[in-house]
């Protein structure tokens, strides 16, 4: 099938679409990054750029247009004008990738390679999903031999840009001002070739999904932990923590508490204190993500000691 003939059958599935780079350009690691000048000047062997967020669309007369223009133009998908959230999971580029992360303890059943299917199978199990329930909706084998899972998205909810697990999880949606994007089905880049897994209909994100990816509200400001009673010890650690900014909350969390367990505190005096900052800022997770992050701070501490 040519590639028009792809943009086609994205555009039939709901998918807004846009001309990317083609393979071959000179920057094929960043496809479909960016225009000014089109569609005149779009050329095989001549990166050019699109204000995508502006004319994905699922008109068909454009695109038969676009791609007649550019006959090897690779297919973008356009999550937000597409309603769509697509959870990227990629495979692991070095060893080890999760140490010092709430999911570290992954590498002691799997292995020093985890891959971001591993850990969302491992998400599915935390929120009481079933990962052959959830995987049954339409699914994209990149180039890298990563997966897209497709899902369709509330309208009304704005997502983070922020990645679930860096490095091996992320997300495209409506975040930001144009949203995310990727490569649909049948694009090829240097990598190799995108390709459908499945016809599938896209499934709605499940409600942890949601929660999960949704943006949160920046937290109000309060009376800082450490002016309160006994809490003066530690009290730029709580603080740290009450007022970690958004993809760096767990991140900061972990620091904070393998620090107290350095310091010599009980894990019991950790939870005291810093489960009720993390909660503060917005962690994702909740309680339950603050508790895990606070118990794999003290085994790693506890582990280099």
């Amino acid at each position: 099938m040519s590639l028009l003939g792809y943009a086609a059958r994205a555009a039939s599935q709901g998918f807004a679409v846009f001309p990317c780079n083609p393979a071959g350009t000179e920057n094929p690691e960043k496809p479909g990054e960016l225009i000014e000048k089109w569609p005149h000047l779009i050329q095989r062997g001549k990166p050019y750029k699109v204000k995508w967020g502006d004319i994905a669309t699922t008109d068909i007369t454009k695109i038969t247009q676009w791609w007649t223009y550019s006959p090897d133009a690779n297919i973008g998908v356009a999550c937000k004008p597409s309603g769509i959230l697509v959870v990227d999971c990629d495979i692991p580029k070095k060893q080890g990738l999760l140490r010092d992360t709430p999911w570290g303890y992954l590498h002691e059943t799997l292995g020093p390679l985890v891959d971001g299917s591993d850990v969302l199978r491992e998400m599915c199990s935390r929120y009481g999903d079933d990962y052959a329930r959830f995987e049954r909706t339409y699914r994209v084998c990149t180039a890298s031999l990563g997966l897209h899972l497709y899902y369709r998205w509330p309208a009304g909810v704005q997502a983070s840009q922020a990645s679930p697990v860096p490095g091996l999880l992320d997300i495209r949606c409506n975040g930001g001002s144009k949203g995310g994007y990727v490569l649909a089905a049948g694009s090829i880049t240097a990598k190799g070739s995108y390709v459908a897994e499945n016809d599938l209909p896209i499934a709605d994100a499940p409600p942890w999904l949601i929660e999960l990816c949704r943006e949160k509200p920046k937290p109000k400001p309060v009376k800082p932990l450490f002016s309160q009673p006994g809490h003066t010890a530690y009290g730029g650690l709580v603080e740290s923590v009450r007022l970690a900014q958004e993809g760096n909350r767990n991140n900061c969390l972990l620091w904070a508490a393998r620090s107290m367990c350095e310091d010599g505190a009980t894990e019991e005096k950790c939870i005291e204190l810093l489960v009720p900052a993390a909660m503060e800022c917005g962690l994702d997770g909740g309680e339950r993500q603050a508790l895990a992050t606070i118990r794999s701070a003290y085994r790693l501490q506890g582990a280099r000691s």
